[in-house]
């Protein structure tokens, strides 16, 4: 049994889903500029989704901070 591990081996964790997700939301919306109304529209789903992806990296340097000490 080899105790390497990479990403394709280690499972991922729920925190790692919501990041990933995330980030996915955030760059959709920055590729995505033309399908919004206006451009108060479009920075709106910004903020939005730059918020939600803090909020998931916030979290997930918390979970790491708290299994380091």
């Amino acid at each position: 049994m080899n105790a390497i591990t990479d990403e394709t081996t280690v499972p991922q964790t729920a925190l790692d889903r919501l990041r990933d997700r995330a980030i996915s939301d955030y760059l959709a919306v920055s590729r995505n500029v033309g399908v919004y109304s206006s451009t108060d529209d479009y920075l709106a789903a910004e903020e939005r989704a730059w918020d939600r992806l803090e909020a998931a990296l916030q979290r997930a340097r918390r979970v790491e901070e708290s299994a380091l000490a």
